[in-house]
């Protein structure tokens, strides 16, 4: 399976860029292994996650070359739903993939999101919560871990 990968970050001023896409895409990359490649990069640096996807710049060129009927690749990975997406952005992001014919794969789903699975969209409104709640992510990273 062909993947594009989508990172970003945006406080310039205390991340390093070159990090940042390295363990984003070396977190990426567990979640694919064995089940495909990276053939296109799109990395938003210094754009905050609460611009929808449209209005930043690799995100857009990704959601242009997703439209492609050439098809590039297969489907999306990324590091973590929140380096990706605030509260109201993934499933629309994600059903505009998935009308294209490209599929949206989280490590917090070991996999592909499937909006017709109840069990995705209750991991999904749960992401969408933790954003929300002090130290909430540092519980999500325990549950994952010992599942």
């Amino acid at each position: 399976m062909r993947f594009a990968f989508y990172g970003r970050f945006s406080t310039v001023g205390y991340q390093d860029p070159a990090t940042s896409r390295a363990w984003q895409l070396e977190s990426a990359g567990r979640v694919i292994a064995g089940r495909g490649r990276v053939v296109a990069e799109f990395f938003d640096e210094g754009w905050s996650r609460s611009l929808p996807w449209t209005r930043r710049p690799q995100a857009a060129a990704l959601l242009a070359a997703a439209a492609n009927p050439a098809g590039e690749f297969d489907a999306v990975v990324v590091a973590e739903f929140e380096r990706a997406f605030t509260a109201g952005q993934a499933q629309s992001v994600i059903a505009q993939l998935n009308a294209y014919g490209v599929q949206l794969w989280l490590p917090e789903l070991e996999g592909p999101v499937d909006l017709a699975e109840p069990e995705h969209r209750a991991v999904l409104k749960m992401l969408q919560r933790v954003e929300h709640c002090p130290g909430a992510q540092r519980a999500w990273s325990a549950v994952t871990e010992c599942a």
